[in-house]
């Protein structure tokens, strides 16, 4: 006979009767994007913190512990490194981790990930089918990203293709850089390439773009956008780096140095944070090619394979946290730093985010949630083995 079997009268008699130990909660490691503005400037201790508070408070049995670390790699595919670790049974392991759907197929093929079940409607439709490989839907969406120009040009909105954009903004100030931005890198300048061609095929399967050779037609649209950031021949700050992986492009345009800037929504952060009282600029989606049809990157939370049983309830429990409008907004408008402090400008793949408040009534994301209706995602296979490829190809025909 066990011993907690016996009855608590004889236990007593034995003197070995006594209120249970309760359970300690059950650790639960999160990794989440550091990809995303700090409002609080304080390497997302406020966030980390507020969203550990809320979470635990509707689950007391769990005890998450989130990461945000800049040093992780989040795009390491390579078998032995950062995903394979964060994804695998050894010590590092965490049970949720938040990627790009750019290398969810990958992830899928290795088997580092499980498939997730998901609410019909719930997300965007391109955050749907940016989730789901083969049918399966492996991870819960977040937040959508898409190349956006922002602008005080009051003809921005009537900018259809890259040719009129870079006439648009040479006219806001002549002889000023119309638009900065970034397109070096083998991740960057091969997803601007896809958006342009998104704009020149509006009803070709996204996936074609990552072969070569290169559209003739979006390649010679996205090339005049690109070179009218040169004011001196030969001189490129939009594609030699001088822009990459800083906010000077942002600054350049937020100080009065470019009539533009190409971007992703939340580098709004850091245009206001470069000058605090400049004016809410137009946005549209950004028309690289010979139209305009947006794509969207969208970021999801994915669950590690070898979290079965309880500990899938207890990630499960984790990803529907996350996934509340109220959690969006959290993050979306900057509440876990003090009051007043901009927004981040992310878009989020909830759907009944932009249905609530403040986002039903922020100028911003009002402006935001238009062009997001029709967009289609960037493909979830084949782009980590293509990008360099391409970024030769483009390199080649640019310069």
């Amino acid at each position: 006979m066990q011993w907690r079997a016996l009855p608590c009268v004889l236990a007593l008699s034995l003197g070995a009767c006594s209120d249970p130990e309760p359970e300690a909660p059950r650790p639960l490691k999160v990794v989440l994007f550091p990809y995303i503005p700090d409002s609080a400037g304080d390497g997302f201790a406020s966030l980390k913190q507020r969203l550990e508070t809320d979470f635990e408070r509707e689950h007391s049995d769990i005890d998450v512990d989130i990461v945000f670390d800049a040093k992780l790699d989040l795009y390491d595919l390579d078998e032995g490194g950062t995903l394979n670790q964060l994804l695998g049974q050894g010590a590092g392991a965490a049970q949720v981790v938040e990627i790009d759907t750019l290398i969810m197929g990958d992830l899928v093929s290795k088997g580092w990930v499980q498939p997730v079940a998901l609410e019909a409607g719930a997300a965007h439709p391109a955050a749907e089918q940016a989730v789901s490989i083969a049918g399966q839907s492996y991870g819960v969406p977040t937040y959508l990203c898409s190349y956006v120009v922002y602008s005080n040009s009051p003809h921005l909105s009537s900018a259809t293709d890259g040719d009129s954009l870079v006439q648009i903004l040479t006219d806001v100030a002549p002889g000023m850089r119309p638009l900065a931005a970034n397109y070096s890198g083998s991740w960057t300048l091969p997803s601007s390439y896809l958006d342009a061609w998104a704009d020149t095929n509006p009803t070709g399967v996204l996936s074609q773009a990552l072969s070569l050779p290169l559209d003739a037609s979006a390649l010679d649209s996205f090339e005049d956008v690109v070179k009218s950031c040169e004011l001196e021949a030969g001189i490129n700050p939009c594609l030699d780096g001088t822009y990459a992986d800083n906010s000077r492009a942002e600054e350049a345009f937020a100080l009065g140095q470019a009539n533009g800037f190409m971007g992703y929504t939340e580098r709004l952060f850091f245009v206001r944070k470069a000058n605090p009282g400049m004016a809410l600029p137009e946005v549209i989606s950004v028309p690289l090619g010979t139209g305009s049809a947006p794509a969207v990157f969208v970021d999801a939370l994915v669950v590690n394979a070898q979290c079965t049983g309880m500990c899938a309830e207890d990630a499960r429990a984790f990803t529907d946290f996350m996934k509340d409008p109220a959690v969006r907004s959290l993050i979306a408008f900057s509440g876990d730093a003090p009051q007043g402090t901009t927004p981040r400008y992310l878009l989020q793949a909830t759907q009944a985010f932009y249905q609530q408040e403040p986002a039903r009534s922020d100028p911003m994301y009002q402006k935001y949630v238009q062009f997001l209706s029709g967009a289609r995602p960037y493909p979830n296979q084949g782009f980590p083995q293509n990008r360099r490829t391409l970024q030769s190809a483009l390199m080649d025909a640019l310069q």
